[in-house]
């Protein structure tokens, strides 16, 4: 499936190097009541020591520090090398892997959880279900997937994000698209969150869609 923009995972890979202390800064102040409740959750539901893969783990600023701070084995992975650099001091506890989310490769039945915040929508559309794919595969029985996506059915393209010179891209299948991956294109699942939530950023609303999810125990 075509986007509107040529080659869309360059422009992210290069529009969060160039922000990266920006966003950081930004991101510092965003709320997190939404993703540290669902993180607190999925906390309580996860053995001691459980080795969790959080995709798009930015700089590591909050979500997987508490991840750590919980006595979990994290590996982190974003697209940005700035990005991982921050991670790197933040988080020099976790294992850290720079480049695209959807090549990466793990060994079956690696993680008992894998975690996206803010970060799946920035694969295209047609992507997402494949990812999702994946992740089942490196989940273990009984493993939990806890992400949000975009809420809207269309791609979306942001010219001068942060930075004149920064142009971004996200994408989303829409809430019932979302659904359908977990209905139709990847079954084994349990789906236990599914819910449309509203953070207050700034001066104004964002909405995102979140999904637990656990996998199937053989």
């Amino acid at each position: 499936m075509s986007t509107p923009l040529e080659n869309p995972k360059a422009h992210i890979e290069k529009g969060y190097d160039l922000i990266a202390d920006k966003y950081l800064a930004w991101s510092s102040k965003r709320p997190t009541t939404t993703r540290m409740a669902y993180i607190a959750d999925l906390i309580t539901k996860l053995p001691s020591g459980a080795s969790v893969l959080e995709l798009g783990c930015g700089a590591g600023v909050p979500a997987t520090q508490t991840l750590i701070s919980h006595g979990l084995k994290v590996t982190g992975n974003d697209i940005s090398a700035s990005q991982i650099a921050l991670a790197r001091q933040h988080i020099p506890e976790a294992t850290l892997i720079q480049g695209d989310m959807l090549a990466l490769s793990f060994p079956p039945e690696t993680f008992d959880a894998v975690l996206g915040f803010y970060s799946i929508f920035h694969l295209p559309k047609d992507e997402q279900g494949r990812l999702v794919e994946k992740i089942k595969e490196w989940l273990k029985p009984g493993g939990w997937f806890l992400a949000n996506f975009s809420i809207d059915d269309h791609d979306i393209v942001r010219q001068g994000w942060f930075e004149p010179e920064v142009t971004m891209f996200s994408s989303g299948n829409g809430v019932e698209g979302t659904r359908d991956i977990f209905r139709k294109q990847v079954p084994g699942f349990k789906v236990v969150v599914d819910e449309v939530a509203v953070e207050v950023v700034g001066n104004q609303d964002e909405r995102f869609h979140w999904i637990m999810a656990q996998k199937d125990i053989l």
